[in-house]
């Protein structure tokens, strides 16, 4: 089986109910919505890292900017997957492995 971990950081996001957080210590400014899961996140790591994540957030942020809230139940993988996608936006290690 082979292995490989991608990213810098140790692991900084924790579960708490059905809404995961980042462990920052800095106010979130998004929340995603995946499926009945809520990620709490931050505007600067998901807009550097992902073009997509830019214009999703660009299109729905508030008039105020202080909250921005999106709904991406459509996401292949569900929740799971953009868990990986956070941790990627974040620099979070993660580890990608093939099943033979």
């Amino acid at each position: 089986m082979a292995c490989m971990k991608l990213g810098s950081k140790s692991e900084s996001f924790y579960l708490d109910g059905q809404t995961w957080l980042c462990s920052t210590g800095l106010p979130s400014d998004v929340i995603i919505e995946v499926g009945e899961m809520s990620f709490k996140l931050h505007k600067f790591p998901l807009l550097s890292r992902s073009g997509v994540l830019e214009n999703l957030i660009g299109e729905f942020s508030d008039e105020d900017e202080k909250k921005c809230v999106l709904q991406l139940h459509d996401i292949p993988g569900g929740p799971k997957a953009f868990l990986l996608v956070a941790k990627f936006c974040y620099d979070v290690k993660i580890e990608l492995t093939t099943l033979m």
